[in-house]
């Protein structure tokens, strides 16, 4: 497959018509029409389901198009990068979960910026495979994960963890008379869990409990919070909302939360200040916390 194939193919998924991906493309008709044909000859699959109004993908073209854009984006950082060189500049792609522990990410971030504004950071949600399949893909620079051990082809930095698991449920419900929240408590009710963070099915293993729904972002859980669907499992301090609260587990897991890299030797000056200013900003915390221990 060439790359201006691909970019073709994204083109015409993106408009939906050959005519206006070639005006945009700045080629002609026919030889656009030509690429694509000869790209669905090369895979042996169909694309595209052409009407008299506009064209559709099919589900091989589909899953094309979500690696074209993985691969297009690829290329593009890879180009980006040895152009700049020793430069400090361009994009940097960090996956997250969501966390009040990012806290210290978003001062080192604020801090990169003032420092070198040509920096541009992106952050996707996602869970821990995510993470991982980006690193090793390429398509992101760093994860933000929870976990008690790392594999050994990532570097890593252990971030201060300011999160406590609980749940989020409606301020009229019944947990919040009770002094203490156990798990033993919470499966009793219909449970709303992350599909970023995995559910502990350890912990859980002698309950019985009942998944109703899973959410990307805590903001959506609330609203099924709000209208009765379940209850949220969660960490506190992401959402801010009068009519529900927050209650803490009182049996809180050990996992360490990590800022992680791929262990490789060509790290770009920008991936490498991005580490220096998030170790910069560890230091200072720390030193704080002792100058108020004393």
């Amino acid at each position: 497959m060439d790359i201006r194939v691909l970019n073709y193919f994204v083109t015409i998924a993106q408009e939906k018509n050959i005519t206006r991906a070639a005006d945009r493309l700045l080629v002609t008709q026919p030889t656009l029409s030509r690429q694509i044909k000869d790209l669905e000859e090369e895979l042996g699959v169909t694309l595209f389901r052409r009407s008299s109004r506009e064209l559709q993908l099919t589900e091989d073209g589909q899953y094309l198009y979500n690696r074209s854009l993985e691969i297009l984006a690829l290329v593009n950082k890879t180009e980006e990068n040895l152009t700049r060189k020793g430069d400090i500049g361009g994009d940097l792609f960090i996956g997250t979960a969501e966390t009040a522990s990012f806290d210290l990410i978003a001062q080192a971030s604020r801090s990169m910026l003032e420092l070198y504004p040509q920096v541009h950071l992106h952050f996707q949600a996602g869970n821990a495979d995510m993470v991982y399949e980006g690193l090793d893909t390429g398509t992101l620079d760093f994860g933000l994960i929870f976990g008690r051990s790392i594999p050994s082809k990532y570097q890593n930095l252990k971030l201060p963890r300011q999160d406590r698991w609980g749940v989020l449920v409606p301020i009229e419900h019944p947990l919040t008379q009770l002094d203490k929240l156990t798990l033993e408590d919470i499966v009793a009710y219909p449970l709303i869990v992350s599909s970023q963070t995995d559910i502990d099915k350890t912990a859980f293993a002698n309950y019985d409990y009942r998944i109703v729904a899973s959410y990307n972002l805590l903001y959506t859980a609330s609203r099924l919070v709000q209208a009765g669907v379940g209850i949220a499992l969660c960490l506190d301090c992401i959402v801010d909302n009068s009519k529900l609260r927050f209650l803490p587990l009182d049996e809180n897991g050990d996992e360490e939360f990590h800022l992680i890299w791929k262990d490789r030797h060509d790290q770009t000056a920008t991936e490498q200040a991005f580490v220096e200013e998030v170790e910069a900003q560890l230091y200072e915390e720390e030193f704080e916390n002792q100058g108020l221990s004393k």
